[in-house]
């Protein structure tokens, strides 16, 4: 006799069901591989994240002397950075040799263009030989700032664009003053034609009664761009012209070094690019230490703004005594200079770069001192000078270390130095004192050698 099932146990005698491991594995699958993503975009994963750029070897470079301000300002001198064995150069029409350790003069007072192509393109050095004012001889800039330029009959700023290729190349000037930014539409889409030299006037362009902060962004080409400042008293004086240093990138702690001693008049110029205030804090560097002066202000500059600063009260009296360079710390980004003047000379300074690889600097015969600061440690830094014939005049080793600076006598024969530092990076800055009827002083910034190309990395979105 059949036993008849009870209700209710139904699933005990009916056939059990297989779960398909394919569509099991289907299912989890998108699960794991959402939940692996999730977990690995929530960690700092320095594959993804933004990349430092790398290095090649430089094939290509170019220098751009700007022209002198007289006739009577020296040629161009050519050099190497040590330990570069280089090779034939380019200037204009001609082909200049510049072996290791010696110069090449290329005469002339107009611009000049030096490039360099395969083995000759890494460390090249260059600069004029002028008397009071010394001007850079530097690679194209596409994005820097120029601050404290005047466009009036009193102060008055001149800006020379060289264009060392064979297209056009056009550059803005965007103006920054006290209340914010300057309309100045005539200084939009400057164009410079190929190998070609343009000069533009403020005073004759935009005049302005106010000194402001310039913007310059090159839009198409490449451009080595220099600003000739002239102060004039209007007969109450002697009239004097030096070369503004452009600030290649505003940053929230700056180094200008070369202050020189019992400066009259001396002026901080500031440049806030962006949309908020920002605070600024000065500090002296000497020899002994970094130290906040008695009395120094609580500065600030409202956005997209340009402020002057009188520094006269802090730097005179003997807390001023021995003070080579003025430290800046900010709350945001700022772009910087200081103007002054020495026996009637006018003095421009701006924030010197940072050196992380060996430099050479070309300067006047006569007597100099290079400034050291910015060491960010104790290390040494080895100072060697050539005199014309590329004769080694010494091998300086200098002890520095943070928070102070040290000044470096050159040789008076030398006309071309090189800067290597050990163990740290360093910043530097010769000062050239002229005597004469007309005295005063001249000051070039001590710059890093192009001896490799920066590939910066891409990646997509």
């Amino acid at each position: 006799m059949t036993e008849t099932p009870r209700a209710g146990r139904r699933a005990s005698i009916a056939p059990k069901r297989r779960v398909d491991v394919l569509v099991a594995l289907a299912i989890a699958t998108p699960a794991v591989v959402a939940l692996s993503v999730g977990l690995i975009g929530g960690e700092d994963n320095p594959v993804t994240g933004p990349q430092p750029p790398t290095t090649s070897a430089l094939t290509s470079a170019t220098v751009v002397c700007p022209a002198g301000l007289t006739g009577d300002d020296g040629p161009v001198r050519v050099a190497r950075t040590p330990d570069v064995p280089g090779g034939p150069l380019t200037v204009g029409e001609k082909e200049i040799s510049v072996e290791q350790g010696r110069s090449a003069v290329v005469p002339g007072t107009e611009a000049v263009v030096v490039e360099g192509k395969g083995a000759a393109a890494p460390g090249i050095a260059a600069g004029r030989e002028g008397k009071r004012a010394l001007p850079e001889c530097r690679a194209p800039g596409y994005d820097e700032w120029l601050v404290g330029v005047g466009a009036s009959a009193r102060y008055a700023t001149t800006v020379e664009l060289v264009n060392p290729d064979d297209g056009d190349a056009v550059v803005d000037l965007v103006l920054q003053g006290e209340t914010g930014p300057v309309d100045t539409p005539t200084l939009r889409g400057l164009e410079v034609p190929p190998h070609g030299v343009r000069r533009v006037d403020l005073a004759t362009v935009a005049p302005n009664a106010q000194v402001t902060a310039a913007h310059l962004t090159v839009v198409r080409g490449r451009v080595t761009a220099t600003a000739r400042n002239t102060w004039d008293p209007l007969g109450r004086g002697r009239v004097t012209t030096d070369f503004l240093p452009a600030d290649a990138e505003p940053s929230t702690s700056s180094l200008i070094l070369g202050v020189p001693d019992k400066p009259s008049q001396p002026t901080l110029h500031l440049a806030n690019p962006g949309e908020d205030e920002v605070r600024v804090t000065v500090r002296f560097v000497t020899e002994d230490a970094v130290f906040t002066p008695t009395g120094a202000p609580d500065i600030t500059v409202a956005p997209q703004s340009y402020r002057a600063v009188d520094l006269s009260t802090l730097l005179k009296g003997a807390a001023a005594q021995g003070v080579v360079g003025i430290e800046l710390e900010s709350s945001a980004p700022v772009a910087s200079s200081v103007q002054a003047l020495v026996k009637d000379d006018l003095v421009l300074l701006a924030p010197a770069p940072e050196l992380r690889e060996p430099g050479a600097l070309v300067v006047p015969a006569g007597a100099k001192t290079l400034v050291l600061g910015g060491a960010q440690r104790t290390g040494v830094v080895h100072v060697v000078s050539y005199d014309a014939a590329g004769t080694s005049l010494g091998d300086q080793k200098v002890e520095v270390g943070p928070d102070r600076g040290v000044p470096v006598r050159l040789p008076a024969a030398a006309v071309t130095v090189t800067v290597e530092a050990r163990n740290t990076r360093i910043r530097g800055v010769v000062s050239v004192p002229a005597g004469g009827a007309k005295p005063g002083l001249a000051t070039l910034r001590l710059r890093p050698a192009e001896l490799q190309a920066e590939i910066p990395a891409v990646r997509p979105e």
